[in-house]
């Protein structure tokens, strides 16, 4: 009797070990769930905001006002936009004096997983020309889809050559970038430059990418062309970066 008492009260502790792994984990994938869904809805939101001063130009500069206002008043390090067609990218993009505090904060200053889209802070934003940089974007890569996950879609030659584009708005500019080049690497790779004093340092630069590139296309460039680089975690290694680029085309 003693034996079957224990027996039972070892299956009880079981089952209730069980009921709370259970729990635990259904608890964990809802708050997943409701996290997934309040950083998607908080930057749709915002993107729609920064979509309307687009659409609206320098024609209602009144109305531009008021909503570069409100969202000045959610966050002043917010600066733009970034879109690519075809792929979930279309987020509002930030700035401030360093590169670790929106890696793991959203785009109201709270803490997230998800991050926010920032621009490097050695960037020259407020000077009216992107003239000369090399603007570099980081974002994390999620399981979920979301950020710049859809970067990967670049590892594919094809989708490449069909969505060449990037959609870059540093507000009150617009900018197109041409895609040229996609390239996994290790993180002490050395494409995070700002700047290249001379065409011949610019040359050298590229070939180096060149070397690396899944995907390259040979353009033109000289040291007061601009150049975008969008960065992001890779899996295929401990450390990797999946890196993809393109070149300036068209400013309004």
């Amino acid at each position: 009797m003693i034996f079957e008492r224990e027996v039972k009260k070892g299956r009880k502790l079981v089952f209730l070990i069980a009921l709370i792994a259970f729990v635990l984990s259904a608890a964990s994938l809802v708050y997943m769930g409701y996290e997934y869904y309040y950083n998607k809805k908080l930057n749709d939101d915002l993107s729609k905001k920064l979509s309307q001063i687009i659409k609206n130009g320098s024609n209602n500069k009144s109305e531009n006002s008021d909503v570069m206002q409100s969202l000045t008043h959610i966050n002043s390090d917010i600066k733009g936009i970034i879109k690519i067609n075809n792929s979930k990218i279309n987020y509002p993009i930030v700035q401030c004096d360093n590169n670790e505090f929106y890696i793991k904060h959203d785009i109201k200053k709270n803490k997230s997983k998800y991050g926010t889209i920032f621009i490097d802070y050695r960037n020259k934003l407020n000077n009216n020309s992107l003239a000369g940089q090399n603007i570099i974007l980081y974002g994390h890569n999620m399981k979920d889809g979301s950020m710049f996950a859809d970067l990967k879609l670049f590892k594919k030659e094809e989708f490449c050559k069909n969505n060449p584009m990037v959609d870059l708005v540093i507000l009150p500019k617009e900018y197109k970038f041409e895609i040229f080049s996609v390239f996994v690497v290790n993180s002490d790779f050395d494409y995070r430059k700002i700047y290249f004093h001379n065409d011949e340092e610019l040359s050298n630069y590229l070939k180096l990418i060149k070397s690396s590139a899944l995907y390259f296309k040979d353009v033109e460039f000289n040291c007061k062309d601009t150049m975008i680089t969008l960065s992001t975690c890779a899996y295929e290694w401990e450390n990797a970066r999946l890196v993809v680029q393109g070149k300036l085309i068209k400013a309004e």
